[in-house]
């Protein structure tokens, strides 16, 4: 009996460190293990352990994330089942809002708020749609909750890339941020800043757009605000250089007339103008050839600015712009020729297929307009396309002169003065160069 007494005394002696040992995964324990040596160790445990709550697992996820592990928070979120992970996300992205939320519209959000803004963004690539959908209403608060251009540039992801991600939704909160500025007096008022613009422009919102054109049309006192905005929506459809993709040009679309004005305006700088032309030119076909052509003949105070029309139009349309591009330029214009050649038959001569150019650049070769016969014997030219050559030869009796070809040469004596050479010239230069072809 003794010996039996011994034996029972003896297991629970084994058996005590352990119970004592064994610490119940709850949230109290959860806040006291950020405390401990071994807490990491138990959170982390915690985090992965299936057998719990998806509360208890958020609540360790989040204060792992307060230790600085977001990246092994992360691998573990992606090794989770599919249901479990979204128990877990559900749970944990409004712990993470509560770590990430800045309160004051002009406080500058403080490091850990800006690593857990970081970790929600993050969060979201392993939501479900459900759980996007509440993260992304998070992350607009934290972005226009407060004073935009002090926010945008901190932590991993910078504003312009998660305004892209969040789409037109936070483009539009971002419009109420930019209003708050313009309603300013007089005296207190600030510039639109360029990360507002470029935040409004990523967010690939057509009203975003349209508010960002509005802004660069305004006249407050603030003489870069309209290069600007044309830049920031350049940088969003056309060249963001890495900081973000690409905005689809579905925002631009119902904004063309607005681009066109702006580009067609002689009162602009030319920056702008061109801005406004590469913007149309993205918006792709069928929309940007109508908007481009009718460039062409506008009157603007830059004479490059029909060559800036034709060029882009050619771009826009490919094959299917080359006759009516053509067309739009008034034969009777001078036209030097490096200019035209550059613009205009350099860039049809680009144009593919080959074959195809060739038969649309042939028939402008039979039309009556000089221009267009001088536009088709030099893309022939540039096309290498040594079976015209007699066609082009055919042309050589033709006396209409190529005015301008040279340029303005109305600084120069008239003794130093180039004249200015025919179609037939042309013609006869041209069919040797390409007989001349291998």
């Amino acid at each position: 009996m003794v010996r039996a007494a011994f034996v029972v005394l003896a297991l629970l002696l084994v058996g005590l460190p352990t119970m004592t040992g064994c610490e119940k995964t709850n949230h109290e324990n959860i806040e006291k293990w950020m405390r401990t040596a071994k807490g990491p160790a138990k959170l982390r445990k915690a985090l992965k352990a299936t057998d719990i709550d998806a509360e208890l697992s958020a609540h360790a996820a989040a204060n792992l994330i307060r230790t600085g592990a977001s990246n092994e928070v992360l691998e573990a979120i992606k090794d989770m089942s599919a249901g479990r992970r979204d128990q877990v996300i559900a749970k944990l992205a409004p712990r993470l809002w509560d770590l990430a939320r800045v309160d004051g519209e002009m406080t500058v959000p403080s490091p850990d708020k800006v690593e857990a803004k970081d970790a929600l963004f993050e969060l979201r690539e392993r939501a479900n749609p459900e759980g996007q959908k509440q993260i992304d209403g998070y992350l607009t608060d934290w972005y226009t909750g407060g004073y935009y251009e002090a926010r945008a540039n901190l932590g991993k992801y910078i504003g312009c890339k998660v305004i892209r991600t969040l789409g037109p939704p936070a483009g539009e909160k971002l419009m109420a941020a930019a209003n708050a500025i313009l309603a300013k007096p007089v005296a207190e008022r600030v510039k639109v800043g360029d990360e507002l613009l470029l935040g409004m422009a990523a967010s690939g919102s057509g009203e975003a757009v349209k508010y960002v054109l509005d802004i660069a049309r305004m006249n407050r006192g603030d003489k870069t605000q309209g290069a600007r905005a044309l830049s920031a929506l350049y940088k969003a459809y056309l060249e963001p250089g890495g900081l973000f993709d690409v905005v689809d040009p579905a925002g631009l679309i119902p904004n063309i007339e607005k681009l066109a004005e702006i580009a067609k305006d002689s009162t602009a700088s030319p920056q702008m103008a061109n801005d406004a032309v590469s913007l149309i030119r993205a918006i792709g076909m069928p929309h940007c050839l109508p908007a481009l052509v009718g460039m062409i003949n506008q009157l603007h105070r830059d004479e490059q600015f029909r060559y800036v029309g034709a060029n882009n139009a050619l771009k826009c349309g490919g094959g299917k712009a080359i006759v009516e591009v053509v067309e739009a330029l008034p034969d009777n214009g001078a036209y030097q020729h490096e200019d035209l050649e550059g613009a205009v038959s350099g860039e049809i001569a680009k144009i593919g297929p080959r074959d195809q150019t060739l038969q649309i650049v042939r028939q402008l070769l039979t039309k009556k307009s000089k221009l267009a016969r001088w536009i088709a014997m030099d893309a022939l030219l540039k096309l290498k396309s040594k079976e015209d050559a007699a066609a082009v030869a055919a042309l050589a009796n033709d006396n209409t002169k190529l005015n301008g070809y040279w340029g303005d040469q109305s600084d120069l004596d008239a003794k130093d003065r180039k004249p200015e050479p025919t179609v037939g010239k042309r013609a006869s230069e041209i069919a040797a160069a390409l007989q001349a072809l291998p």
